[in-house]
Parts: structure tokens; C-alpha cells; sequence
């Protein structure tokens, strides 16, 4: 079920998106329309990420832990990867927005991986 919701949101975020793209500039649009393309990007991003991470992780146990697999899968699920996605799915999203507003040098991007990666310990202890 959660699946299935996901994979809604997702299709239904990436159509709008591509039709703001399409019809708008950012100066029509103005500030809510850039919002709503910086919310749309990080769900359409956030949803792609989730299944990707999922499925990733069912092809490494099934091609490297053959033995083990019903503990191991069971171990990860769809709402974690939806956990680790949400936070993998910010960098994108203020990456672009830091580059909009003209400061992406090293410094900003390796602050970016450091936010992303506190954000992943994060996740890692509270659903352990």
C-alpha cells in the first residue's frame, strides 16, 4: 500500500512539474512558482530515490547474500528507504538553489555532503 502511495505521489509531482517547466518562466511564475518547482523537484526526486535504494538493496542481497535472504530483506524496508531518500533527496534541491543564487563553491558543497550525511547517522539510529 505504501508502495502503491508513493509511486502516485511521485507520478502526480513529476507531471506537474514538467508542466510548470513548460508553460512558465520564472518571472511569471514568481516566487510561489519557484517554490512550488524546488517542492516538486524534492518529491519527484524523494520518490525516485525511494524505489531505487529499495530495489538496489534487494539485488545486492539476492546477488551476494543468497544464503541469507529472507532475514536480510526483511531487514530493510520500503518505509527506511523512504527514510534515507528523504534525506538524500535535499542535496539535489539545495545544490540547485545554492547555484540560483550564486554561491556554489567547495565549501558550500562539501557542507551540503556533511548535512547529508549527519542526515543518514540520523536515520540509521532511530530505525536500528
Amino acid at each position: 500500500m505504501l508502495g502503491k502511495f508513493i509511486g502516485i505521489v511521485g507520478v502526480v509531482s513529476l507531471v506537474i512539474l514538467l508542466y510548470i517547466l513548460q508553460t512558465t518562466t520564472p518571472t511569471e511564475a514568481g516566487a510561489v512558482g519557484v517554490l512550488a518547482v524546488f517542492l516538486l523537484s524534492y518529491i519527484a526526486i524523494t520518490v525516485a530515490l525511494t524505489f531505487f535504494i529499495f530495489w538496489l538493496y534487494r539485488l545486492v542481497v539476492k546477488v551476494f547474500y543468497s544464503d541469507k535472504l529472507t532475514t536480510l530483506e526483511d531487514a530493510f524496508s520500503l518505509r527506511k528507504s523512504y527514510y534515507y531518500s528523504s534525506i538524500l533527496a535535499l542535496g539535489p534541491v539545495m545544490m540547485v538553489s545554492l547555484r540560483s543564487v550564486g554561491k556554489d563553491g567547495i565549501v558550500e558543497y562539501m557542507m551540503i555532503v556533511f548535512l547529508l550525511f549527519l542526515g543518514c547517522v540520523y536515520v540509521s539510529r532511530q530505525t536500528s
